[in-house]
């Protein structure tokens, strides 16, 4: 569909960031061509050009706006702190995470697959903003466990790599592989986001810390 009626000169970086996104709606993978793109939008490849100095740099700002999206998700959907158990938040934000990167695989793909996000210093940002809401969260389940906030850190690392994890498998059909069994459904992940507390548990104990 055309959209040249829809932007103005002001906004057509923005504009072609939403296209983008919404072709990678519509796939599996990451993979783009900015010609397509260009007359999706309705301008020539030399107009996507002055705005994105190469298609790298478009999807690094594609990538950016997916880490954006997953905070505005977390910050609509997930309760506010305080009103349930921290360790329940920090599954729930975990069970939001996979719904997530299954809603939007291609763009979600790209959000981890992309180039060297230190290139890029707004998708190294939004990256970075991510990784502390969900330092935040994990924190606070580390805290009501009664363990040090050094642990923090750690426990947040552990349930992403648990939930990135996950995802990846899923999207391969690497978990698929196996025959018999009961399947790791995507509801069920986030309810082991409590063993990284309980392994920071164990771990206090094994270093002579009091608990």
């Amino acid at each position: 569909m055309n959209t040249s009626s829809n932007y103005h000169h002001g906004n057509l970086r923005d504009t072609l960031v939403a296209a983008t996104i919404a072709q990678l709606a519509q796939q599996h993978d990451a993979t783009l061509s900015l010609r397509e793109l260009a007359r999706t939008v309705g301008v020539s490849i030399a107009a996507v050009y002055r705005h994105f100095p190469s298609k790298e740099a478009l999807l690094a700002d594609v990538a950016a706006a997916g880490f954006a999206s997953l905070i505005a998700k977390w910050e609509a959907e997930l309760p506010p702190q305080g009103s349930l158990p921290s360790e329940q938040r920090f599954q729930l934000l975990g069970q939001q995470y996979i719904e997530f990167a299954l809603a939007a695989p291609a763009h979600y793909r790209l959000m981890f697959e992309h180039q060297d996000v230190r290139q890029f210093p707004a998708l190294l940002e939004a990256a970075q903003a991510c990784f502390q809401y969900v330092l935040q969260t994990a924190g606070a389940a580390v805290r009501e466990a009664g363990l040090d906030p050094r642990w923090d850190k750690a426990a947040a690392s552990a349930g992403w790599s648990l939930g990135h994890g996950y995802v990846m498998l899923l999207l391969s059909g690497r978990l698929a592989m196996a025959d018999g069994g009961d399947d790791l459904s995507p509801a069920m992940v986030p309810r082991f986001f409590q063993l990284p507390v309980e392994a920071l548990r164990q771990a206090r104990q094994q270093a002579g810390e009091q608990p």
